[in-house]
């Protein structure tokens, strides 16, 4: 091979590899992924990082729908940012499947945190949060209540991820 055959050659193969790279990178989909800064928090050691403000985990649920009135779980993941929002929300898990993912994520949107007087340095975390909808109070006095309410929230935890508040 000639000097000028060999030349040509890099650059075919420089721009090949120059086009597979970013034909892998324009098919590589968008994550929402938690930032690396943020720490992993399990849902019940959060009030030791964030308070949650009592009034701002609205919901805005739709008038009519499949499945609004079934008793219902979202396991949603998101991080708290320094200034206490919330970020990167992720339904992660909703058990029956229905309509009320789309308002657990917008919950989780909504909300925000107070720094707990162990985080002064506002440190950013990311955690998970299990929605419950249409089951009984966490303090009724009846059995059947409580037995309802603890198979609901058990449906939606991620092993590792979350632990739900009976």
């Amino acid at each position: 091979m000639t000097n000028r055959t060999l030349t040509v050659a890099r650059r075919l193969a420089s721009g090949a590899l120059i086009l597979a790279c970013c034909a892998a990178g324009a098919q590589t989909p968008a994550t929402d992924a938690a930032p690396v800064n943020a720490r992993q928090v399990p849902a019940e050691r959060l009030a030791h990082y964030w308070l949650l403000l009592p009034d701002s985990a609205e919901a805005n649920v739709p008038n009519s729908g499949r499945g609004l009135d079934q008793p219902t779980c979202a396991l949603v993941s998101y991080v708290i940012e320094r200034n206490g929002t919330t970020s990167h929300v992720k339904l992660e898990k909703i058990v029956p499947d229905g309509p009320l993912g789309k308002v657990a994520v917008n919950i989780a949107r909504g909300m925000r945190f107070a720094p707990a007087a162990h985080n002064a340095g506002k440190d950013p975390v990311a955690t998970t949060v299990v929605i419950p909808f249409n089951v009984p109070p966490a303090g009724s006095d009846k059995v059947s209540d409580r037995l309802l309410r603890t198979r609901v929230l058990e449906a939606c935890t991620l092993t590792g991820v979350a632990s739900p508040a009976k």
